[in-house]
């Protein structure tokens, strides 16, 4: 049974609210509750006495999680959010063990409580360097050399390399924290089922959507896991981990590894189980102002997030708007132009508060497993009309 935390720290500045969050914590378990409304206070009150568990808001980037954990390490954190539409800042990610929307604090508590308090949490430890067996030293940078010559292509995220659930290097989209924690989510009971290989989901705190894992063990009874998009071929996981794996073992064993190799992951970049991949550019009506940028960013993101497409590259210029986009199957490039355009114009249009129109009408678009080159893009500048 899961160890229920017995003092919480709620940094909240919005009183009303830290209330009914009281209240709810008192209505699933019996907890020791200190409420904050500031960030200095916060740490004054670890410093005078660790916390099992904090609930701070999406505020200040990571500054709050920096400050907090600089004090206690291993306290675990709970991101409050005012809507489900705030978009979580990549900073968060690896940092906290749950997001609370705070419309679904009842909904939501009871379940978030229980799996923040279940979750691999990760602590550095000191940087010694771990032993494989008696009388030889792992060189842990080699390691890192050997995975940073792997090519993952867009549908892998990271590739881990654990000896049980000690993580020793890793490589990709993801940050040391979260790959730490799938590799304590990995490595937590293989010993005890005999595993050769094993195919697992896991939803990381503060990234949209679930990833899947796949994690083979090598002869040498190491774990590598491939960490992908849920559309990934397994079949194509699988060769790849194979041949990954014996580089890893070699080097680990401490047999040299071939200078200069790559891997590359064999999924062909242009068509997934369906999935083609489309560079895509259209242009404003007048030059972007450089403040729309960053919103706009947003906006193509979550529309993404939202239609199951994966962007792949985004390329916001005063004169043109350029992203690659794998999109879902079934879906051609006339529906993926219609969803990025009329979707990021309603959002910026709504979080601004203005109905005026962003976009000329139109587009190009073409297959593609990589974005458009500058001159491509100077080519389609020059088919269309001239900006104001």
């Amino acid at each position: 049974m899961t160890k229920m935390a017995q003092n919480i720290l709620i940094l909240e500045p919005d009183r009303e609210f830290a209330d009914r969050l009281v209240a709810a914590l008192h209505g699933i378990g019996s907890y020791s509750i200190t409420v904050v409304p500031t960030l200095k206070e916060a740490c004054l009150h670890l410093v005078q006495s660790p916390k099992d568990l904090a609930f701070v808001p999406i505020a200040e980037g990571a500054k709050i999680t920096r400050s907090l954990r600089a004090i206690q390490p291993d306290l675990r954190l709970i991101l409050i959010t005012p809507t489900a539409d705030v978009e979580i800042p990549v900073t968060y990610s690896g940092r906290v063990q749950g997001v609370l929307i705070k419309p679904m604090l009842a909904v939501d508590l009871p379940v978030m409580m229980q799996e923040a308090l279940a979750q691999p949490f990760y602590v550095r430890e000191s940087a010694e360097v771990e032993l494989v067996r008696p009388g030889q030293m792992l060189d842990t940078a080699v390691l890192v050399s050997t995975l940073h010559q792997a090519e993952l292509g867009r549908f892998v995220k990271g590739a881990i390399f654990a000896r049980e659930h000690k993580l020793l290097a890793y490589w990709g989209d993801l940050n040391e924290r979260e790959c730490a924690t799938v590799a304590l989510h990995v490595g937590k009971g293989w010993s005890d089922v005999a595993l050769q290989e094993r195919l697992q989901f896991l939803h990381l705190p503060a990234r949209a959507g679930d990833l899947l894992l796949y994690t083979c063990q090598t002869p040498a009874h190491f774990l590598l896991t491939l960490v992908a998009l849920p559309e990934t071929p397994v079949g194509e996981l699988r060769r790849y981990a194979a041949s990954l794996a014996v580089r890893l073992v070699d080097v680990a064993e401490g047999r040299a590894a071939l200078p200069g190799q790559t891997f590359q992951f064999a999924v062909r970049e242009g068509n997934v189980h369906g999935r083609v991949t489309y560079a895509i550019v259209w242009r404003p009506l007048e030059p972007m102002a450089d403040a729309l940028t960053e919103p706009l960013r947003q906006a193509l993101l979550r529309l993404a997030g939202a239609n199951g497409c994966v962007l792949n590259h985004i390329a916001i210029q005063p004169d043109l708007v350029h992203i690659l986009v794998t999109c879902p199957p079934g879906r051609d490039a006339n529906w993926v132009a219609a969803l990025f355009k009329s979707g990021s114009e309603q959002t910026i249009q709504q979080e601004y508060g203005v109905v005026v129109s962003l976009w000329e009408a139109g587009f190009y678009a073409t297959e593609a497993s990589r974005p458009l080159t500058q001159a491509e893009l100077d080519l389609f500048l020059a088919h269309s009309p001239a900006l104001p």
